[in-house]
């Protein structure tokens, strides 16, 4: 399976140094970030193949490691998901692909802003605490994807500023999209009490 390298010259996956990147960082973790090694040290094979395809975004200057910069803004990231697990990382990697504004797998400083501050702000979206869940994930992802109207897989300059007022208010946000976006409109009814 090939990753989204420079659009001319795409990278294999198994060129990427996603171990290194991953066993680096939960080394790092267990110490600067006890509660989220809890649930990232205990990821299977799968996870953290997906926790390395998230960490190696980070690394835009192709060191292989983070820095202590950049271990701090993946945890930001990464530190907003409840319960962190395979099925979450899969999908932050899908939102994390449309937040990548040159479609090159990695996060520069601006892009890795806009991240942080998409997670933040959508963590308030469907529930009043500070993180987001497996299922809000699914309710960013297919809100990201309506939002990206040109189907370019990537929010352009008029819909990364769209979404970011829209995200001002986070729950009007989520009834707008739950009112005109199928999908959303599905996965909160299959949430719901009454279903």
């Amino acid at each position: 399976m090939d990753a989204k390298g420079h659009p001319q010259r795409p990278l294999e996956r198994s060129s990427l140094p996603i171990e290194r990147i991953t066993d680096a960082f939960l080394a790092e973790t267990k110490e600067e970030s006890p509660e989220l090694y809890k649930y990232l040290g205990h990821l299977d094979a799968q996870g953290r193949l997906e926790l390395g395809g998230v960490l190696g975004r980070f690394d835009f200057r192709h060191k292989g490691e983070l820095d202590a910069e950049q271990r701090l803004m993946a945890r930001r990231v990464l530190g907003r998901l409840h319960r962190p697990a395979t099925s979450m990382l899969v999908l932050v990697n899908r939102v994390l692909d449309y937040l990548d504004l040159n479609n090159n797998a990695l996060l520069e400083p601006d892009e890795v802003e806009l991240c942080v501050e998409i997670f933040e702000l959508f963590a308030h979206a469907d529930s009043d605490n500070d993180t987001v869940s497996e299922h809000e994930l699914e309710l960013l992802y297919a809100a990201i994807r309506q939002m990206d109207r040109d189907d370019n897989h990537a929010l352009d300059a008029l819909e990364r500023r769209e979404l970011r007022e829209a995200l001002q208010n986070p729950k009007a946000f989520l009834e707008r999209q739950r009112l005109r976006n199928p999908r959303v409109a599905e996965l909160m009814r299959s949430r719901s009490p009454s279903s």
